[in-house]
């Protein structure tokens, strides 16, 4: 009988897995991620480790969970600074134009606020790397095309450049980061 309760947890464990992975709101992927320490711990039980199973439902249920959580809730705000200023974004009474239409429908997708700027200067490299913009929306003059500059490791610009990928128009350029020593 105890074969096929820890046979159906480790498949329990393998559905849970394949759920994190594949689940796309972050606080159900964290109690996914719990969830599976909790089941890891009950296999280390039946399997008489319980010294092990303490420190899964210490680190893996909780501690863990606890850190992707303050991560998630510090990361709310999406940092666009528009140096195109040519109607891509229309400023008014309310935001409007092909550009914020985009970028409103990518931070309700992705559940961020939407934070525009207009009035920074600077090379977008260091603007990227020091001020932690996410989006730098720019116009290349020849082609008339929009530039969308960001950070290459980020997840959302990757999500961002699937999203306007049937865009002729818009143009995303990945710049890679300096290396800190923080």
């Amino acid at each position: 009988m105890t074969e096929i309760v820890s046979y159906a947890l480790q498949i329990i464990l393998i559905v849970i897995a394949f759920a994190v992975v594949v689940h796309k709101r972050n606080f159900t992927i964290i109690i996914l991620i719990a969830t599976f320490g909790l089941v890891a711990a009950s296999l280390y039980i039946m399997n008489k480790a319980p010294d092990v199973a303490i420190a899964e439902v210490a680190i893996g249920s909780a501690i863990i969970p606890l850190i992707y959580v303050i991560s998630i809730s510090r990361q709310r705000e999406f940092i666009v600074l528009d140096r195109a200023q040519d109607g891509f974004i229309e400023y008014g009474h309310e935001l409007s134009g092909e550009g914020y239409e985009i970028l409103a429908e990518f931070v309700k997708l992705y559940d961020l606020s939407l934070n525009i700027c207009v009035d920074i200067q600077g090379k977008e490299k260091s603007l990227i790397n020091e001020l932690n913009v996410d989006l730098i929306i720019a116009r290349d003059l020849q082609t008339g095309a929009y530039i969308l500059y960001g950070k290459s490791s980020s997840v959302l610009l990757s999500k961002l450049t699937t999203m306007v990928k049937d865009k002729p128009n818009i143009r995303v350029v990945k710049i890679k980061e300096d290396k800190r020593n923080d």
